[in-house]
């Protein structure tokens, strides 16, 4: 399906569906507040891990990588999205630039996705089998490799599908993302991308903390005899609902209609989808900084120098 328009004009026509030029301006206007909001609670943040000692453990070490790519997103893909809507068009028309806009975004995207599942899988992993991690052959194995995966997986297939792939460019530049790359008529390649890249961590994220929440419900009295571990443990837990609702509330709304549209009905939503779904994942990277920021606050807006490793103190 094609999008006519006319930059000329204050409308843009999907077929029947429609959107103004003047709500991309809003939208505009919404992102850019809420990017130079965000930006200062990331250079907080990144001063925060680099000063306290605490915060660089290793089951914080997927919370900073989420944090770093969030903050890549926001400084570099968002103002690519930001120009295309206050235009309403897309410069400049160069198809290398599509390509490389579309590799980014969705390799960070993905990467996001599965650095927020292997977070809900750890987390069941240091509260229940800490002993996983306390070599470092079971470190490199159960948390640096699953790490790298995380990392280098999407960006290497999103490399291969978008520059490696031979076939021919649809790009429109009166569109976001410039419509999208060629790879999605092929049935191969989209069904790894949509299944494996998108589906799998949006299955692992509420399952693995359904889990977690479960177990820890079960054993909460025989976990509260362990004072210090269970203070972390209360703090893992409490962080990773408040990340995992935010990713879920995100990314939801958009796999799911998307899906309906694929098997059931193509029409279904496409306004909505038009107009404002296809941007909520957008809003974590701008909203995850504010999160970590509130589930970290403690130990962020303190001036005490950090206690120890293996020390626990009670105010």
């Amino acid at each position: 399906m094609s999008l006519n328009i006319n930059v000329n004009t204050t409308r843009i026509s999907y077929y029947q569906y429609t959107t103004s030029v003047d709500a991309n301006r809003i939208k505009f206007g919404v992102f850019l507040t809420l990017q130079l909001i965000s930006i200062p609670c990331f250079l907080w943040l990144f001063y925060q891990f680099l000063r306290q000692r605490q915060l660089r453990q290793l089951h914080h070490h997927v919370i900073l990588l989420l944090l770093l790519v969030s903050f890549l997103f926001v400084i570099i893909v968002l103002p690519i999205t930001e120009s295309y809507m206050y235009f309403s068009h897309i410069y400049p028309e160069v198809q290398q630039f599509c390509s490389f806009w579309n590799w980014l975004q969705y390799s960070l995207n993905i990467v996001n996705c599965f650095l927020m599942a292997f977070a809900s899988v750890e987390r069941n992993w240091l509260v229940f089998y800490p002993q996983l991690v306390r070599s470092q052959r079971g470190k490199f194995f159960f948390h640096y490799c699953p790490l790298v995966f995380c990392i280098l997986y999407p960006s290497v297939f999103y490399a291969a599908a978008i520059f490696i792939h031979k076939c021919t460019f649809y790009y429109d530049y009166s569109q976001l993302l410039c419509k999208w790359p060629c790879y999605f008529y092929n049935l191969k390649w989209s069904s790894v991308d949509l299944f494996f890249n998108n589906y799998v961590p949006l299955i692992i994220i509420p399952s693995f903390c359904a889990v977690l929440y479960i177990r820890i419900y079960v054993q909460k009295r025989k976990m509260k005899q362990q004072a210090f571990k269970w203070v972390r443990d209360k703090k893992m837990i409490i962080q990773l609902w408040a990340i995992s609702s935010l990713y879920l509330c995100m990314w939801l709304p958009t796999q799911l209609s998307g899906l309906i549209n694929t098997y059931w009905d193509q029409y279904f939503l496409l306004q909505a989808q038009i107009d404002y779904i296809y941007l909520f994942p957008y809003l974590i990277h701008l909203i995850y900084p504010f999160i970590i920021l509130m589930t970290y606050h403690k130990e962020m807006l303190t001036c005490k120098k950090a206690a120890p490793q293996g020390t626990f103190e009670q105010k």
